[in-house]
């Protein structure tokens, strides 16, 4: 079977390999579609993550192969499935910080995403994997972790209705909250460098989009009164969209860094946020208990996922798609086998 793999910087390497072996309570999955997220070209192209690196998380496929003592899940399945699992029993994830305990950021799905074929341990089983229902497509299903990445962040920063929020950039990750935030009736702004991408967020429910060249500060007080909106959600994260927030969220209102970076620094007065009681809250990735809420919502109709898909590639044309996405030159891409 042929996967990726990224062992130099820069570089993507296609290998050959022995389909896994699968053990008790594993399964062994042909991958049907893997998005691309900006965390893979990040592992590619920058300098901070350590090589080699594993590669993709967004994953549908079907099952060719159960494991000794797997009953939920049956050969000839289409499944969605993700790559981190905390420790339960942790006193990080006890409490809320799944995310940061040390057995998610080890566990992985072998060989990683981007594979003809993939192996899901015991506890990926357990935990990281939903059933796709058969009128759900693939290229929809494969959204299942990213909008669970987001659904984390209105849970470390709810929003009920009455309320309003701006999301800043809204490529395939930031579009994917606008639905979330329309269910909850909160009043939504977009801001985006590009005027199709604003167009498409406000036929998905933003109230307004306002390109990122404009007063993005006198639109959100324009819609809230003066007050300024309850939160901003910063899935580009820079000192331009970072001093932008601080413009348009209210006094006591909430800044989520959502898109982060390494090697970003950031300045700003601390004094004036103490005295204005805005809340940073940052939101690194989903946990488990997510993922089968982000599948509920992609069954609906009104969940049109795919339509973000701007590429799709085959495997053996991936590294065009990890340099689209670097380049922000694609909106989504899939990868297919």
């Amino acid at each position: 079977m042929k996967y990726l793999i990224c062992e130099r910087a820069g570089e993507v390497t296609i290998r050959q390999a022995d389909p896994p072996c699968v053990g008790p309570g594993e399964l062994l999955v042909k991958l049907n579609a893997c998005g691309v997220c900006g965390t893979d070209a990040l592992k590619i192209y920058n300098s901070g993550y350590r090589k080699p690196q594993k590669l993709g998380h967004e994953c549908v496929g079907t099952v060719v192969e159960v494991g000794q003592g797997v009953s939920a899940f049956h050969a000839g399945q289409r499944i969605a499935f993700a790559h981190h699992v905390p420790d339960y029993g942790s006193h990080l994830t006890r409490f809320g910080s799944g995310p940061m305990d040390a057995l998610f950021k080890t566990t992985n799905i072998d060989p990683g995403g981007f594979s003809e074929l993939i192996r899901l341990s015991t506890l990926h089983v357990q935990h990281t994997t939903v059933p796709v229902p058969d009128h759900v497509p693939d290229l929809r299903a494969m959204f299942m972790e990213p909008l669970a990445c987001c659904l984390r962040a209105l849970d470390r920063a709810p929003l009920h209705e009455g309320q309003s929020a701006l999301v800043v950039g809204v490529g395939a990750i930031g579009l994917l909250f606008v639905p979330l935030l329309r269910d909850r009736s909160v009043t939504t702004i977009v801001s985006d460098m590009r005027p199709e991408r604003l167009e498409l967020a406000q036929r998905w429910g933003a109230r307004d989009g306002v390109l990122a060249s404009d007063d993005i500060a006198r639109v959100c007080k324009q819609h809230t009164q003066g007050r300024g909106v309850d939160a901003v959600i910063l899935t580009a994260l820079n000192q331009a969209t970072f001093d932008m927030a601080l413009g348009a969220v209210r006094d006591g209102g909430t800044i989520v860094l959502f898109g982060g970076k390494p090697n970003i620094q950031l300045s700003f007065d601390a004094w004036a946020i103490f005295l204005r009681e805005i809340n940073l809250i940052t939101s690194y990735s989903t946990t488990p208990e997510a993922l089968p809420r982000a599948m509920a919502l992609i069954t609906r109709d009104d969940y049109p996922l795919e339509q973000l898909v701007s590429h799709t590639l085959h495997l053996d044309e991936a590294a065009k798609g990890f340099e689209l996405v670097y380049q922000a030159q694609a909106s989504k891409v899939a990868i297919v086998p």
